[in-house]
């Protein structure tokens, strides 16, 4: 009977300690990561040596096709990551900067965010948003006013 206490006493002040280390661990991990300098996109920006400008889509568009076109300029020979939703797609830029993707979106609302990468690792973003709806503007605008009797 002693010995089983015993054991049991052991066990729960083996994993006693074994949780502590990791609450420790997780809050030093935050605590240097609060302390390391931010890396948002306006710091990167000042130490990215180029830009990223996509040409299309423009922002908050709406369109009735289910894929898009996604162009622009950047640093040359660099890499692009496209986001939409889950799904990444990877391209590069050829020699003068350009890229242009192909990607699928949903029905609804798209957000689309395009990262490019130099060769240092370093990235800067930008975000766009694309509405796909099967819905004419003439559809839309009747359907929103009230019916007259």
């Amino acid at each position: 009977m002693k010995k089983e206490v015993i054991i049991a006493i052991l066990i729960g002040l083996s994993l006693g300690l074994f949780i502590t280390y990791g609450v420790y661990q997780a809050r030093t991990g935050r605590s240097r990561q609060n302390t390391s300098p931010d890396l948002t996109e306006s710091n990167v920006q000042d130490e990215f040596s180029g830009e990223l400008v996509i040409n299309s889509p423009l922002d908050e568009s709406v369109q009735n096709q289910s894929t898009v076109s996604i162009s622009g300029t950047t640093l040359p020979n660099s890499f692009v990551v496209v986001f939409v939703g889950n799904k990444e797609t990877i391209t590069s830029t050829d020699n003068s900067g350009n890229f242009s993707v192909e990607v699928e979106l949903e029905d609804s609302s798209n957000i689309i965010t395009v990262y490019v990468i130099d060769e240092d690792g370093r990235s800067l973003s930008v975000e766009r948003v694309v509405f796909v709806t099967d819905e004419t503007f003439d559809e839309a605008t009747e359907s929103a006013q009230p019916e007259e009797k």
